[in-house]
């Protein structure tokens, strides 16, 4: 069993770049809940369906948290190398007819979460944080991580830190958008950039390079919702 990379110190680790996208994104995160709007906001509907604010605020502080207990554990041996599309792509934006349960339950735990408290979440975001600011430095960018939606799965941890990117900063938007006039300095460049980077790639493996240029240049040709990705 792998267990972390100072038993490969061939294997390189994340570059500084890709950590500190990712933890500028979760301090803008932060930054965001903890304002005077979102805290009285907490409990009013969000712009998510059955979502509250605090919900979809809880929802992405649960994906700081869950990174940092996912490189607590031992790393998985033996599963299948997944895509980024297979795990993260088009059976998030139609996961079938009838009720996501898997969905239901991320709702659900967010929600129970949001119940202690905006300063409460907003403080265990920053508990997470600190834990992986050296943890990620220090961890083989090839590390495996487990993926849920594919049973058996796993991706490398820089394809998996992308997506967490994403996760922070769309939900961040979440959050400032369900509080009517709010103002919020722009998410760092460097994620959005990354998050980006991983809607494009989620486009292209949906509806293929031509019909996601298509897209963005020639919208009659295009597919309906081509860059619809999450």
């Amino acid at each position: 069993m792998v267990t972390d990379g100072a038993e490969h110190p061939e294997r390189p680790t994340m570059s500084h770049g890709e950590v500190r996208a990712y933890l500028d994104a979760v301090d803008w995160l932060v930054d965001v809940i903890r304002l005077d709007e979102v805290c009285e906001s907490w409990n009013q509907p969000s712009v998510l369906a059955h979502y509250s604010v605090g919900g979809v605020a809880a929802h992405a502080v649960h994906s700081v948290i869950w990174l940092e207990q996912v490189l607590d554990d031992t790393a998985p041996a033996g599963l299948r190398e997944v895509t980024l599309a297979e795990f993260f792509g088009p059976n998030r934006v139609d996961p079938g007819a009838g009720d996501d349960r898997f969905a239901a339950a991320l709702r659900s735990a967010a929600e129970a979460f949001a119940l202690t408290g905006a300063a409460l979440v907003a403080d265990a975001c920053v508990a997470s944080r600190a834990g992986l600011a050296n943890r990620l430095a220090e961890t083989p960018a090839a590390r495996p991580i487990p993926v849920i939606r594919v049973p058996g799965g796993q991706v490398p941890l820089h394809t998996y830190l992308r997506t967490r990117v994403l996760e922070v900063v769309v939900h961040g938007d979440d959050v400032a958008c369900s509080v009517v006039g709010l103002e919020t300095p722009d998410p760092p460049r460097a994620a959005v950039d990354v998050t980006l980077g991983v809607c494009l790639e989620l486009a292209r493996a949906r509806v293929g390079d031509l019909g996601a240029l298509r897209a963005f240049v020639r919208a009659a040709r295009c597919a309906p919702d081509a860059l619809r990705v999450l």
